[in-house]
């Protein structure tokens, strides 16, 4: 009996080898993405657009999830914990990886690309935004941050064309990470469900992104694009 197998037989025959912790890895780096994280991605999209009805609409929507009880638990265990664990791995997977998107025509490949691309720009996006409004309120500010205080951060140039890339980056990776997900947990197998899939992940991806730049614009203009045109 060698060594690995009589360590493996003392406990019990219960020890993952480094493949089953990458596939078990990979399987909870994958679900993390969808669950908690793109759902919260919707969720963060829905309160904000409050934002498309004035100050007072945001301000108060603000102010009825800060009044929310264990909200401090719930920011931890269910989203920064999460998304902690998703970006680190993820970056490790990206850094292992080595893809040659040249020997390659299908059109998958640069999503890949584009997958792994759009996660490393989210990373420091989300880091950035999170600093500088939840973190802000809570360490600096005393007190939860307001429709005006979005407002003056956006009407500087470069945060807000950094808040749309942030945005675009953030919805390509959420939208095409829906693809990935359903082939890595074998909900989609045929070819042609694949591909239809993947036109659904990119009309998500569209409709998702119109949302966040209006939702950006409604603190800048005051008056969201859409809701110009009657939308």
């Amino acid at each position: 009996m060698t060594a690995t197998s009589a360590a493996e037989a003392s406990s019990g025959g219960c020890a993952l080898s480094s493949a089953d912790k990458s596939f078990l890895l990979r399987r909870l780096h994958s679900l993390t993405g969808i669950v908690p994280l793109g759902g919260f991605l919707l969720f963060h999209f829905f309160e904000n657009a409050s934002a498309r009805r004035g100050p007072e609409a945001f301000n108060e929507t603000v102010e009825k999830i800060a009044s929310m009880p264990y909200l401090m638990v719930a920011e931890w265990a269910l989203l920064l914990l999460p998304l902690i664990f998703h970006s680190v791995y993820g970056i490790y997977i990206t850094r292992a990886s080595r893809p040659v998107v040249a020997q390659y025509t299908h059109c998958r490949n640069i999503a890949y690309i584009l997958q792994r691309v759009s996660g490393i720009v989210a990373f420091f996006y989300i880091a950035y935004h999170v600093v500088s409004t939840r973190f802000w309120a809570l360490f600096v500010a005393g007190r939860e941050i307001t429709f005006q205080d979005m407002a003056t951060k956006l009407s500087v140039p470069w945060v807000f064309a950094l808040y749309i890339v942030g945005v675009l980056s953030v919805v390509y990776h959420f939208s095409n990470g829906l693809w990935s997900f359903s082939i890595t947990w074998g909900l989609v197998r045929s070819d042609v469900g694949q591909k239809r899939l993947a036109c659904v992940s990119m009309a998500i991806c569209a409709v998702l992104s119109v949302v966040g730049i209006d939702i950006l614009s409604a603190f800048v203009f005051k008056q969201s694009i859409l809701s110009a045109f009657g939308i």
